[in-house]
Formats: C-alpha cells, structure tokens, sequence
C-alpha cells in the first residue's frame, strides 16, 4: 500500500491551485518554521537561504491544510522531527522538487 502522503503530491497538474504546509529548517540554529502556503514556488525565493525546506505537503482543502499547520504545531520537536525523516531521512533541502513541478 503506498504511503498516503507520497500518493498526494505525486501527479500534480496544477500545483498553483493547491494550499501547502511545509517546514523550513535552519540547521546552524536547529530552529524549525512551520508555515502555509497557497503558492509554494512563489514563496520559495522569499526564503532565508539559511533555512531550507525540508517537508512539505499539498491539500486540495485550505482547512486541510490549516488543520495539518495547527497539527504539526502541536508536536514537540522531535516528533515532528521523526515525521520529516519518515519522508526525507536525509533532511535535504527539497526546495528542486518544488521548482521542478
């Protein structure tokens, strides 16, 4: 069965169109940015370039989306660590991914 999280951002047709939450991570200050996003590729050139995007996931619902933010805001650190390496055990920056959609 594959991964519901993988499936969701596979295929995008029109990734403008979706809401996004993604973690930014700067690595120097162990420091973790939590946002949402309703153009991710726009948001990516307002990034700190001492921060980089290590998750990220689209909703077609900006409640989704929201509901996600508020969820992973909940989380201590390291569980919240623990679900990005789930997806990206490396912690690399994913910030092409996004371009390249």
């Amino acid at each position: 069965m594959e991964n519901p999280i993988v499936s969701q951002t596979k295929n995008l047709e029109n990734p403008a169109a979706l809401s996004w939450v993604y973690i930014l991570f700067n690595f120097k200050t162990r420091e973790m940015n939590i946002a949402l996003s309703f153009n991710l590729s726009k948001q990516l050139s307002n990034f700190d370039t001492a921060q980089k995007l290590v998750y990220y996931r689209n909703f077609s619902s900006p409640f989704d989306a929201l509901a996600h933010k508020f969820l992973l805001e909940s989380l201590s650190f390291e569980s919240v660590m623990h679900n990005i390496k789930q997806e990206n055990p490396t912690l690399s920056n994913l910030t092409p991914e996004i371009n390249n959609k």
